[in-house]
């Protein structure tokens, strides 16, 4: 699939249609097994649904092209997406570890039907594996910020997948105690509530304008050294990401004895460059006399 755009809105409209299948089953699997571990993963689960179709709307929106009010474009919505997210992940880490506290103060925790609760997980966990490869390899080539979040947010749900079965099992090998369950709800809550943190601090970075990466500014420099000794450098470089595109600017060092004329084709010619050399980006080239 060749175009950036249609990638992006069929892979989140898959990633829907696919957490409310997981959401379905994990919601029955907890009703018959009554386990912590699979309410933790049930949580996630319906946060990821909800995280899935904030991801749908930002990747549809940042579509839309610039315009008088948004001349940059539209693409930050993918950025104020991952905040969305993250506000929601907190949600589900915080109110499973509040449960689980409430299940071992009170003493209410039962576990039943551990096998059955396992293998519903462990499909749940080969599915989920499945979608992480596909939305990571969308993400990479549609360099889509709210799909690279939302591949994050579903590897996180393998570990915690891989510790709802252990908890299941280690409560099946000690007769039926709970507590181990509720021990690895825990760890299921602290695992969500870290990945809040990374969904958040990914979607600050895009919505802040962080410059180019160290491999884009290596790409940027054998671009222009290219054009040498008419081109002897540049200076005021300034990048911003809207989503999925870099907009750059720069002033380049211009042999002063070049015409007008020929001193705007080279600045176009520098500017297409740079723009083959790094995908997803638009630059701006001003040409100054040396």
């Amino acid at each position: 699939m060749s175009d950036p755009d249609t990638l992006k809105s069929v892979t989140a409209t898959g990633t829907v249609k696919v957490a409310t299948g997981l959401l379905l089953v994990k919601l029955v699997t907890w009703l018959a097994t009554g386990s912590s571990g699979v309410l933790g993963s049930t949580l996630d689960s319906g946060l990821d649904l909800l995280a899935s179709l904030i991801v749908l709307w930002a990747v549809l929106h940042a579509e839309r092209p610039a315009d008088a009010d948004h001349p940059w474009g539209h693409g930050k919505a993918e950025g104020l997406a991952a905040l969305f997210q993250s506000l929601l992940i907190f949600t589900s880490g915080a109110g499973l570890a509040l449960q689980v506290v409430r299940r071992m103060l009170h003493g209410d925790a039962v576990v039943e039907r551990h096998w059955a609760g396992m293998a519903v997980m462990l499909l749940s966990t080969a599915v989920t594996i499945w979608w992480v490869r596909r939305l990571r390899a969308a993400a990479r080539e549609a360099g889509s910020p709210a799909l690279e979040a939302d591949s994050a947010h579903y590897a996180t749900d393998v570990l915690l997948n891989l510790g709802v079965i252990a908890g299941l099992a280690a409560s099946t090998l000690f007769g039926g105690e709970a507590w181990p369950d509720l021990v690895v709800g825990l760890g299921i809550a602290a695992v969500i509530l870290n990945s809040a943190r990374e969904v958040f601090l990914a979607g600050i970075e895009n919505l802040m304008d962080r410059g180019l990466e160290p491999e884009q500014e290596a790409a940027l420099l054998r671009v222009v050294a290219e054009y040498a000794p008419q081109v002897r450098g540049f200076h005021e470089l300034r990048a911003r990401r809207s989503g999925a595109e870099t907009f750059l600017e720069l002033h380049l060092d211009l042999d002063r004895d070049l015409s007008f004329i020929a001193a705007h084709d080279l600045s176009e010619e520098v500017g297409l460059a740079i723009e083959a050399a790094l995908p997803r980006c638009r630059a701006t080239v001003h040409a100054d006399p040396l």
